[in-house]
């Protein structure tokens, strides 16, 4: 890379979403970015952690945020949060020549009422809310010259109406550090073990999940169920590396990091992709559609001795290296960046 083609440098931050962060500087570092993560160590500790873990003290935290995004070029936020209350900060770094983006990753910005709308089986979560959204949505607009990043493809029907400019850059994960363990090649004999991971239950849909697995284990069908809770992220890899199939959701209509996760390890997975988000997916997604009421007839097709697992689980795998691996997906975010703005002159200043 020229002096003139120089990377810029990165910050991500102030939070980790499901890795999202740190897999986006690795990736980052890897297309020879200077990037990196100012972050609170999470709870599940994903993985890499922070290269800058943020201090819990008021004024040291404020201190050393300020220091690593004016050390950057970009600062890459994520959640609709940036370091301080009301996103002055955000206002200071534009002012200052830094170019700054908003990463959404759903339910900071999920509008109940529209949800409920294209989607049948919506649950809403905690902290979803009509007005908050949009106020949220209005203020990083302002902020961001309409630039924004969604993950979720989704998300588009929230945020169109306020950016101008949405950019969609898939989910990251390291696929380096999943081995693939798809299931048996062949008509397999025994209980099949299937794992559902459910950050909420609602959400998930995990009411649904457990009284197909129920009714199923009454029909006599061999089913080995498991579901992971609250484990930190290695412990739960070892879990999902046992699967022969994986659930990740019934009722949000797009598949999350889990679902990515998974694939990766060649797992087949079962999750709702939502109707009118099908379109915005590769042709060639290879997750297993099932929502609340297909999971019991879903679930009972591919536990039979003659489903397709090895096979889905392998295109699974091929699928998520090419759309998702977090150095396939760099050079999405370098061009991301390389359209942003730079200083911005506020009103009254």
């Amino acid at each position: 890379m020229t002096r003139a083609a120089r990377a810029p440098r990165v910050l991500q931050a102030p939070v980790e979403i499901a890795g999202q962060a740190g897999q986006s500087a690795a990736g980052l570092r890897a297309a020879g970015a200077s990037a990196r993560v100012f972050a609170p160590l999470h709870p599940l500790r994903y993985q890499p952690d922070p290269d800058i873990v943020a201090p819990s003290g008021r004024v040291v935290y404020l201190r050393a945020a300020a220091t690593a995004a004016l050390a950057s070029d970009v600062v890459h936020f994520h959640y609709g949060l940036s370091f301080v209350a009301g996103h002055l900060d955000v206002r200071l770094l534009r002012a200052a020549g830094r170019r700054v983006v908003v990463e959404f990753h759903g339910s900071e910005i999920r509008r109940p009422a529209l949800e409920r709308e294209r989607n049948p089986f919506y649950v809403q979560l905690q902290g979803e809310d009509d007005e908050t959204a949009e106020a949220l949505l209005r203020t990083w607009t302002a902020l961001t010259d309409g630039h924004a990043i969604i993950s979720d493809p989704a998300l588009a029907r929230f945020a169109e109406p306020y950016f101008a400019h949405i950019h969609s850059v898939p989910l990251r994960i390291d696929c380096s550090l999943l081995e693939p363990a798809p299931p048996r090649a062949g008509a397999q004999t025994g209980a099949l073990r299937a794992v559902h991971s459910p950050s909420d239950l609602p959400g998930k849909g995990t009411r649904h999940v457990r009284a197909a697995v129920e009714r199923l284990r009454a029909g006599g069908a061999p089913l080995d169920y498991v579901e992971v809770h609250g484990m930190a992220q290695a412990e739960a890899r070892a879990v999902y590396a046992s699967a022969d199939l994986v659930i990740d959701q019934l009722c949000s209509g797009s598949h999350g990091v889990f679902a990515i996760e998974a694939m990766a390890m060649a797992k087949p997975v079962i999750s709702y992709i939502g109707e009118t988000s099908r379109a915005a997916y590769p042709q060639d997604l290879p997750v297993i559609n099932a929502d609340p009421t297909t999971i019991e007839a879903v679930l009972g097709e591919w536990i039979e001795p003659s489903a397709p697992r090895h096979e889905r689980g392998l295109a699974g795998r091929a699928y998520v290296e090419r759309v998702h691996d977090a150095r396939a997906v760099a050079p999405r975010l370098l061009a991301v960046y390389a359209q942003l703005p730079s200083r911005r002159r506020w009103p009254g200043s």
